[in-house]
């Protein structure tokens, strides 16, 4: 168990409940302090309400997709560290996501120490 993180905020926005529900399990493991959205408004909003350190993001959502999330978190939060998820690599929306000062990749699947690795690296920046 690794108590030096637990203070640090991680919002997930992903559709996907039982990823999301995952990753949060995973995460609150090492003690690190959960925040979950379903959809880019919620996650928006939860951004602007908690303030995480690093915030895990899907790019492929319903409506408001995870590049114009993070557009719309970049409006207000430069700094948060964004981690961006997603099972389609696509060249154009990864140019998109470096546009908007992404740390780090993760692709679906993943395993739960590659999730830890990347949450990690990102803290560490």
């Amino acid at each position: 168990m690794n108590n030096v993180c637990n203070s640090m905020k991680i919002l997930i926005i992903d559709d996907e409940t039982e990823l999301r529900e995952l990753m949060k399990d995973v995460l609150e493991e090492e003690s690190y302090e959960v925040f979950c959205a379903a959809n880019g408004a919620d996650g928006i909003l939860l951004n602007e309400q908690i303030k995480p350190d690093v915030i895990l993001l899907d790019l492929r959502m319903p409506g408001m997709d995870g590049i114009e999330t993070l557009h719309n978190i970049r409006k207000t939060d430069e700094k948060v560290n964004v981690v961006i998820l997603t099972g389609y690599g696509c060249p154009d929306t990864i140019r998109d996501a470096v546009a908007l000062n992404v740390s780090e990749y993760l692709s679906k699947p993943f395993e739960n120490r590659e999730l830890l690795s990347i949450i990690g690296k990102a803290f560490a920046k």
